[in-house]
This record gives C-alpha cells, sequence and structure tokens, in this order.
C-alpha cells in the first residue's frame, strides 16, 4: 500500500505540473508579478497612513487568518476502482495515507506562510505585537491547519464526524482571542499542543470508502475547476447548473430565435464560460485598482476585452456534436447570434469596469468609458464577424 501511495503520488504531481506549466505561463507570471508587486508598493505606501490600534483591526486580522485556513484540504488520490479492489485492505489504509498526509500540508502551509508575512509589518506597526507574540500566532495557525487535515484524516472512518463551519467558528474565536490578549495566545497553543498530541494518536478504523471516494472526486474537480480557467482539461466534469439571479437576461432571448436562447443560456450555465467572463472581468477591476494612470488602465482594460472576445469564440461550436441540434427546425449559420450573444456579454464587461473606475477615481471618466465602448463595438461588428467566417 505504501507503494501505490507513492506511485500514485508521483502521477498526481506530475499531473499537476503539466497543468502548473500551462498556467504559469510568461503572460500570468508577468501579470502576477505585476499585481503582487503593485500590492505591496500600495501596501508599503499606506501603511504609514493608516491609524493605530482602531478596535476593529485584531477583528479584520482575525477573520483574514481564518480565512487562510480555508485553503488546502486531505488527498487520498483514491479512484472509484479501489471500492472493489481494495475493499479489503481497511487496515492497510494507515499505511497508504501515511505520505499523502504529508502532502496535503505543503500547500496549506505555503498559503499560510505567505499571509503570516504579509500581515507582519500591520501587526507589528498597527496593533504594537512584539516579534514573540506574533511567532505564538503563525505556530496557532499552523496547528490549527494541521488539526484540520487530521480531522478529515478521522473522518474518513464510520465513527468520527465533525463539523468544518463549527471549526472555523472555534477558530476564529480562539485567533481573536489570541490576538487581544498574550496569556489567552500562551494558554491555546498549550491547549492545542496538547489536543494535537491526543489526535494524532488516535488511529483510523472501519474505513468508509464511499465517503472517501465522494471527497477525493469533489476535491479533483475543484483542483481541475481552477486549471480549467487558463487550459482545456480533459479531466474535469462539467455540471451546468442553473442560476436563477441570472434568468432575467435569458428572459430576454425568449422572444428571439431559438439558436440564440440556446448559446445565452450556455454562456450563463456553463461554468467554463461564465467563470471565465468573471475572471476576466475581475481581472481588469484588478488592474484598474493597480494602476493609477488612467490612460495606461484604458489600454490594459481594452486588452481584457478583446481577450474575452477571443476566448469566448468556441461558444459557436458548443452544440455541433449534438445530434438533435442538428434535426432542429433552426438555422445552422449561427454567426450572427453568436456575435450577439458575446456582444451582450463584453458590454456587461464594460458596465462593469466602467462602474469601478468611477469607484476608484472619482472623476469623470466619461471620455475614458467612451472609447472603451467603442473599442468594444469595434471588436464586436468588425473583429467577430470576420473571426467567425474564418472558422467555418
Amino acid at each position: 500500500m505504501d507503494n501505490l501511495a507513492k506511485r500514485r503520488l508521483a502521477e498526481n504531481t506530475k499531473r499537476n505540473l503539466r497543468y502548473l506549466r500551462l498556467v504559469f505561463n510568461d503572460f500570468f507570471v508577468l501579470a502576477l508579478i505585476f499585481l503582487f508587486g503593485g500590492f505591496m508598493y500600495w501596501y508599503a505606501q499606506s501603511l504609514p497612513k493608516i491609524p493605530n490600534n482602531l478596535w476593529f483591526y485584531k477583528l479584520i486580522l482575525a477573520m483574514a487568518f481564518t480565512v487562510g485556513l480555508i485553503p488546502g484540504e486531505l488527498v487520498t488520490l483514491i479512484k472509484k476502482a479501489d471500492l472493489q479492489f481494495l475493499f479489503v485492505k481497511d487496515s492497510e489504509m494507515t499505511v497508504y495515507l501515511q505520505n499523502l498526509k504529508k502532502y496535503s500540508l505543503v500547500l496549506p502551509y505555503i498559503i499560510l506562510t505567505l499571509l503570516i508575512g504579509i500581515a507582519f509589518p500591520f501587526a507589528g506597526i498597527k496593533l504594537g505585537m512584539q516579534f514573540w507574540e506574533y511567532l505564538i500566532i503563525a505556530v496557532l495557525l499552523y496547528l490549527l491547519k494541521a488539526i484540520y487535515l487530521q480531522l478529515e484524516y478521522l473522518s474518513l472512518s464510520f465513527q468520527y464526524h465533525y463539523s468544518k463551519v463549527l471549526f472555523y467558528l472555534i477558530a476564529f474565536l480562539g485567533i481573536y482571542a489570541s490576538l487581544l490578549d498574550f496569556a489567552a495566545s500562551v494558554a491555546l497553543l498549550i491547549a492545542l499542543i496538547g489536543f494535537t498530541i491526543y489526535i494524532f494518536s488516535q488511529k483510523l478504523e472501519s474505513f468508509d470508502w464511499t465517503k472517501a471516494y465522494e471527497k477525493e472526486r469533489i476535491r479533483q474537480n475543484r483542483v481541475f475547476i481552477f486549471y480549467s480557467m487558463f487550459t482545456d482539461v480533459s479531466e474535469k466534469a462539467i455540471v451546468i447548473k442553473r442560476r436563477k439571479y441570472l434568468d432575467f437576461w435569458l428572459n430576454f432571448q425568449k422572444a428571439k430565435n431559438a439558436n440564440q436562447f440556446l448559446l445565452q443560456r450556455n454562456l450563463l450555465r456553463n461554468p467554463d464560460y461564465i467563470s471565465l467572463l468573471v475572471r476576466m472581468t475581475i481581472f481588469a477591476i484588478l488592474l484598474s485598482f493597480m494602476v493609477t494612470d488612467m490612460n495606461m488602465v484604458l489600454i490594459l482594460s481594452a486588452l481584457v476585452v478583446f481577450l474575452t472576445a477571443y476566448q469566448l469564440l468556441p461558444i459557436k461550436r458548443l452544440y455541433q456534436r449534438h445530434i438533435m441540434y442538428h434535426v432542429m427546425p433552426i438555422k445552422r449559420d449561427n454567426i450572427r447570434e453568436v456575435k450577439s450573444v458575446v456582444t451582450w456579454a463584453l458590454l456587461l464587461q464594460v458596465i462593469m469596469i466602467v462602474i469601478f473606475w468611477i469607484v476608484i477615481f472619482k472623476i469623470s471618466v466619461l471620455l475614458n468609458a467612451a472609447i472603451l465602448l467603442i473599442f468594444m463595438l469595434l471588436i464586436a461588428n468588425i473583429y467577430l464577424p470576420l473571426k467567425l467566417k474564418k472558422k467555418n
């Protein structure tokens, strides 16, 4: 079982590295460096201007640390076939999961380290915390994440159950109390060390294979969804989900032809396309927040709009493999419908960007908004028809 776990871990690492090379491409790495540098510059410039020791600082810091505990779940790499072929190996699952438990701690600890490092200047300057006081908070966070993963590990049996909401609520209250009082942080550290020793001494018995497989399937699909934001992922299971709060947008299409209604419906309910639209819009907003020069913001926003239009083009081929689509009494040439659907999506994106411009810059941005709108219309009326005809 140990060799099986090592082999699966090596295969999983190889697959993740293959996708990570595509995710962290040159453009995305430059964008991350640009955004992180802009954030750190803003952080350094704003920190001296923030008042000291306001009552809600520790509350915000406790909330940030609690959110930092969320990423990262137990990796088991259990496959569906294991429910039949490894069903008699309950007693050896402790050996199988030994290295996987250590692997599961890598990403959460990296995220916590970044969060702790970024928050340290704020805690030291604005809250007046000493280094050893902050060090105790850091150790508490690492212990809490280790305890959470151990609870996940024990919950794979029939005997143990835990509540995520209750765990994070207790973690938040403990972190907040530790920030308020140094004695409370020391007492909590001692209690956590004792609880860690106790919970790690518990053994895994009566392994629940169905629960373990479902948890791993959901975890892997969540990872694949992240990868699919940047590249095609064949392993990802696409789940079409109705979003009732967007149904009003579909109502505008009911009076039009069926082809346009189908495309609009897929755009709003397919996670690949709706997440693409949301992701690119948020990226444009972050760029607007980081860059202070309005002309540069306009250029970058126009680039984001163009990239969004380019990545939405495959929506034209959504139903080409569906047999029932070809027997329906509708026109096969859907260039006009695709152009209309993508145009509405781009218009919504431009509106969200302009609203954020008004909130950030608090000055008249009508000229820049008009330029961005004209650029979007040029893309919709010139670039899209040419590109769609070329793809026929």
